[in-house]
């Protein structure tokens, strides 16, 4: 049996009904797994005893990197942590609140700063558990050049709700102007994670690396392989140096029963699946000694995997891209291990 983990809920109700809209149970699935992962001459030996026909052809155009711009986090969300669980909700403002909300934000457009600061805290006053707007007092003093009250409202808004991206963003703009940039890369690095396709978060972090002398070179992970079934055949078209990979991805796509016996049930999601195929695409590369010294994702995988970071590298490359509001369930301590990933490692 596979490892297995709690399923981490985002829910409209505080009551905790079970209603989701994130369908991916996110196990972390590290080292001390328990199930044991095939190797490339294994995932042949299953491909040659399966009921399934599995054709392999060489892909003839490269895959582009998917649009991922409508992909995008809110912060209109807020979590609960307890020792078994982590629980999203949205945010549901009291209803004697709301009236000086509306006034605060239509103040804060006008550019009145001192009306929307007051009336900001009198929301607070009533409904203390609308933690955004901690962060929206901040912005309305660092707008004020008062950059360390700006600076002690974002870190409440964090203390009270650490998956507030904004309140990272904001806060790595206050310690660059601060002359803080070590800082200033923790947070913003923090935000990009946060909000993994943003494009703002995107160009503030660019700039703050900059100031840090880190480079950064921008790709993203993209697998060279097309898989398709039809009837009782699987057409693997891949890339020379994505065999590994293509062979491993098209068994827990379409093998019968693999998926189970990997000790992950039907339309969840373990990055032991992720795991697996990343691992037979680096052996594929070291058994042919295939030069990858110009290829990011792979070289990155290569290092990821020699540093034991290879689970940080699944979930910002590969998981967190197509799934951004995973973010907002991950622990405080794995978020900081793929922002040490990413500095590193990524941007080493």
């Amino acid at each position: 049996m596979g490892f297995k983990c709690p399923l981490l809920i985002l829910s409209n109700n505080k009551n905790v009904k079970k209603l989701t809209f994130v369908s991916i149970l996110v196990c972390l699935s590290f080292a001390a797994l328990s199930q044991e992962l095939h190797s490339p001459a294994e995932i042949l030996k299953i491909m040659e005893n399966s009921s399934v026909m599995y054709e392999l052809d060489m892909l003839t155009k490269s895959i582009p990197c998917p649009d991922r711009s409508d992909l995008l986090n809110s912060n209109d969300l807020y979590r609960v942590t307890t020792d078994s669980s982590i629980v999203t909700y949205h945010y549901n403002l009291k209803s004697e609140a709301l009236p000086y909300f509306e006034q605060a934000e239509a103040f804060f457009t006008q550019r009145d700063l001192d009306s929307a600061m007051y009336y900001y805290e009198k929301v607070l006053e009533i409904d203390p558990s609308y933690y955004k707007v901690m962060t929206y007092i901040g912005q309305i003093y660092g707008t004020m050049k008062n950059f360390d009250l700006s600076k002690s409202w974002y870190k409440k808004s964090i203390e009270s709700n650490y998956i507030d991206y904004m309140a990272h963003w904001f806060l790595a703009d206050i310690y660059k102007m601060q002359g803080r940039i070590d800082s200033a890369v923790n947070e913003i690095t923090i935000a990009m994670i946060l909000n993994r396709n943003n494009p703002r978060i995107k160009i503030a972090q660019s700039d703050i690396y900059k100031l840090a002398k880190i480079k950064t070179n921008d790709w993203c992970f993209t697998p060279q392989v097309e898989i398709s079934k039809e009837n009782n055949r699987v057409k693997i078209k891949l890339d020379e140096n994505w065999v590994g990979y293509g062979m491993a991805k098209a068994l827990w796509l379409y093998e019968p029963g693999y998926k189970q016996s990997m000790g992950v049930e039907e339309n969840h999601y373990s990055s032991l699946e992720d795991r697996e195929c990343l691992l037979n695409l680096m052996v594929g590369l070291i058994n042919a000694k295939t030069n990858i010294k110009n290829n990011p994702e792979l070289t990155t995988l290569k290092q990821a995997i020699e540093n034991d970071y290879l689970n940080e590298y699944i979930f910002y490359e590969i998981l967190l891209p197509d799934h951004p509001n995973v973010a907002y369930q991950l622990s405080n301590d794995f978020i900081s291990r793929i922002k040490d990933y990413v500095l590193n490692i990524r941007y080493q």
